[in-house]
């Protein structure tokens, strides 16, 4: 089934965070399953940093990023159940981003598109939502930086779900975290072909790009799961300033892998909305924000996460227990570490299920 679009905000702009506004902004999105007469069934799907509006494959051919968790019967039932996913603001799957046509200028909006973060994300999920006519959430559920936009919702709409569902996120991003993300872009930004961000009628900078998604694998997996990968082998025809290391050559395929499906201005948006997401915006404090929380809200951390680290998810605990969220609180090891909400079906299944009920 081919993505679903549509285009909200035709007769008010989106006045944005920090400042400026869009207005027509494109939204992609993909529905499952199917919406109960009282309409008491539907959850809302929030994608991680590089995903987008198709989570799932209902014939197989293709495959989802949560394909594993979805489907008839499964943690993600469709047949019980009636999701929405959409890619989300800032995006390059659908969604109005900085590779999409602005229409005052018709050409792309490049280095003009504007500051957005999380909140801006979820306002326009909102609309969507609206469009859809559906009046309240069983759930919000995501993974890393979509459980940042699952607990915005709980934040700015306390009355319109059930539960919140938050899967190796915390709250806010660590230094370290937010050192990462910098590396990153900056080797984007210094690619020669970046340009400004104004790249799109001439060669894009992959390169950068590229680079830039091997760091970032490296802080989604753990040293135990590329130890028992790979180890220290060594490739056939290795090459002394290349790939001579058999992980060195699965970083240089996972770069090279991104390119054909992710935009590079799309990516320094989304890191920097990812570093600045703070619930408390806007509001007195943390606590104030978290305290207007009344879903029923499941954390859930991996010991071993090198990205969201569990001191942090730990803090992010401490706050939604002094705010007097309603918790259910989840932890354990897995060898694939922050990447476990997407591949480790079984040490996830059990407790999206309770999250759910």
């Amino acid at each position: 089934m081919a993505v679903q679009k549509v285009t909200l905000f035709n007769d008010r702009p989106l006045s944005l965070m920090f400042g400026g506004e869009l207005d027509h902004i494109e939204v992609a999105y993909q529905t499952y399953g199917t919406l109960n007469a009282e309409k008491s069934n539907a959850i809302l799907l929030c994608h991680a940093l590089t995903g987008d509006a198709e989570p799932y494959f209902p014939d197989n051919g293709q495959s989802g990023w949560w394909q594993q968790f979805m489907g008839d019967g499964l943690a993600f039932d469709t047949a019980k159940y009636f999701f929405i996913c959409s890619n989300v603001l800032g995006g390059c799957k659908g969604t109005t981003g900085p590779s999409s046509v602005n229409p005052k200028t018709g050409k792309p909006f490049g280095s003009t598109f504007p500051n957005i973060i999380v909140q801006d994300i979820v306002h326009v999920q909102k609309a969507l939502i609206d469009y859809l006519a559906i009046p309240h959430l069983h759930a919000v559920i995501g993974g890393s930086f979509g459980g940042m936009q699952a607990t915005q919702w709980a934040v700015y709409y306390p009355d319109f779900m059930d539960n919140i569902i938050n899967l190796c996120s915390s709250l806010t991003l660590s230094a370290e975290a937010i050192g990462f993300n910098h590396v990153m872009r900056q080797a984007i930004i210094n690619d020669p072909h970046f340009c400004h961000g104004d790249y799109y009628e001439s060669e894009p900078p992959e390169k950068g790009l590229a680079i830039a998604r091997m760091l970032g694998m490296l802080t989604y997996r753990t040293d135990i799961q590329l130890a028992k990968a790979f180890g220290r082998a060594t490739k056939a025809e290795g090459v002394y300033w290349g790939d001579y290391f058999q992980v060195e050559s699965y970083l240089t395929y996972q770069g090279k892998k991104f390119l054909g499906r992710f935009d590079a201005n799309t990516y320094l948006h989304l890191l920097r909305a990812l570093d600045l997401y703070d619930p408390s915006l806007g509001f007195e404090n943390m606590h104030a924000a978290l305290s207007r929380i009344k879903a029923r809200y499941t954390l859930v951390s991996v010991t071993n996460d090198q990205l969201f680290k569990l001191v942090d998810l730990h803090k992010s605990k401490a706050l939604l227990e002094q705010a007097g969220v309603n918790l259910l609180y989840y932890e354990f090891p897995s060898d694939y570490g922050h990447d476990a909400f997407l591949v480790d079906y079984d040490s996830f299944d059990g407790k999206i299920r309770a999250g759910l009920e």
